[in-house]
């Protein structure tokens, strides 16, 4: 079945309230855990298409909207807002770079239903400079990660948790020595939502779990060279 309109999720908020134009945009940071869903590339080679923010007008079909980088048939992709005939995606590359660009719909067929929110979370997981090592532990998951900022100086985040999958998603503040309930944390503690989507790790945090600029929000790839 191919992607359809009605199967899109969105990344940032509700359809109600997003809006259609292009220059809407595809950003790294409109993705929604709670939302997002997977499909997989149909044609050998597919490239990327630029969003309107890097060139006026797109996307759309011309030469002048086709990104150098490009997918090849069978690589699996997070699926977002739709505007016409396209849909912004997410995808991480093998050495962890994280692409948000546009996609043509009728390229891409939906994942099967098992391949969308798989079970398995065990792995080093990988997004440029950051990194999230989830291992088992009893019932639940023990969980160590660490982000980089850098600017004109560098800033480090880190987090440390113990928690278990609840309808399909990980959620925890760090407390001071404990896991705490997702719930229990003010607006200064670090609070984290984790969930699986196809190959990706997704994560959203509240800006609070390191220094300056520092977050762990975004989408992560199993890594096959562990970190730790």
């Amino acid at each position: 079945m191919k992607l359809c309109l009605a199967s899109i999720s969105l990344f940032l908020v509700a359809a109600a309230v997003m809006p259609t134009a292009v220059s809407a945009g595809c950003g790294f940071g409109d993705i929604n855990a709670t939302n997002a869903n997977v499909a997989i590339v149909e044609p050998a080679k597919l490239h990327f298409v630029e969003d309107d923010a890097l060139v006026k007008g797109c996307p759309n079909e011309s030469a002048g909207c086709q990104s150098k980088s490009y997918l090849v048939k069978g690589d699996v992709v997070l699926t977002g807002d739709a505007q016409g005939a396209y849909v912004c995606t997410g995808y991480v590359t093998a050495n962890g770079k994280a692409l948000n660009e546009w996609l043509p719909m009728a390229a891409l067929e939906t994942a099967p239903a098992d391949v969308q929110r798989p079970r398995d979370w065990v792995g080093t997981w990988t997004m440029y400079d950051n990194d999230i090592v989830i291992q088992s532990k009893g019932n639940g998951f023990a969980i160590h990660g660490d982000a980089v900022w850098r600017g004109g100086s560098v800033h480090t985040g880190n987090l440390d948790g113990v928690a278990s999958p609840v309808n399909g998603a990980i959620a925890f503040t760090v407390g001071d020595g404990e896991t705490l309930p997702f719930e229990a944390g003010d607006e200064l503690d670090c609070r984290v939502n984790m969930v699986r989507r196809g190959p990706y790790l997704l994560v959203r945090d509240n800006d609070q779990c390191g220094g300056a600029n520092v977050t762990f929000t975004g989408f992560y790839r199993r890594s096959l060279l562990a970190k730790h």
